[in-house]
């Protein structure tokens, strides 16, 4: 016969949770103080930027001397451009202007008296003539690298062949100054900078940057 064996019934846990007494929270009072906003009594007109004790205004007007990734020293300055193209270009301006305006006051302006469209006419092609007169303004690059000279970022001229010396400046007739010198077998003018008026020195201070330029790239040993 099969022997039988008694087994115990486990005791039943109780899932009921433990009741604990949570400790008494203490408050605590923060003081705090209170923030004063700064009145300020403004004036009624504000300070110039001058009067900042760190403004410091920029005396090189439309002139600029940067250094360049390729090891070279960058100069931009202000130039009038006096190419032909330009005095044609003002002559069909002020023609075409000044015609459309005649026209409109002999056939379509409601003056009776003809001695006042001549006069108007001829104050309008003065007008004009003042207006289509003024130089073109443009900004010449010129920079100096250790082995070239290079001109409004297009035209080279290397080092190599400037075997009789290098560039140097010269008065014009008209004030302004040209850099020239010889390469290769020929002279070249390289570029003419001017003044634009009695009281700029942006030529004097053009030149004194480019030779400084050139005694401290082309006196050392270029690197090819």
């Amino acid at each position: 016969m099969p022997r039988h064996v008694s087994l115990t019934r486990s005791h039943r846990i109780s899932r009921a949770a433990p009741d604990f007494q949570r400790p008494a929270l203490t408050r605590r009072a923060v003081a705090r103080s209170k923030i004063s906003v700064p009145v300020r009594n403004a004036s009624p007109t504000a300070s110039p930027a001058s009067s900042w004790p760190g403004f410091q205004p920029d005396p090189y007007v439309d002139y600029g001397r940067f250094l360049t990734p390729e090891g070279g020293i960058l100069i931009i300055h202000k130039d009038h451009d006096l190419r032909f193209r330009h005095t044609l270009w003002r002559l069909f301006a002020w023609t075409a202007s000044t015609a459309g305006e005649g026209w409109f006051l002999f056939h379509q302006a409601p003056i009776q008296n003809w001695w006042i469209k001549p006069a108007c006419l001829l104050a309008v092609a003065i007008l004009n003539w003042l207006i289509v007169r003024k130089p073109v303004e443009v900004y010449r690059k010129v920079e100096i690298r250790p082995d070239c000279l290079i001109i409004e970022g297009a035209d080279i001229f290397w080092l190599r062949f400037m075997e009789c010396g290098w560039p140097t400046f010269r008065p014009n007739g008209d004030g302004s100054r040209i850099l020239g010198g010889i390469y290769g077998t020929r002279f070249v003018e390289f570029l003419t900078i001017r003044s634009f008026d009695e009281f700029d020195r942006g030529a004097d201070v053009f030149v004194s940057h480019l030779q400084d330029a050139m005694q401290q790239l082309w006196t050392r040993p270029p690197t090819y």
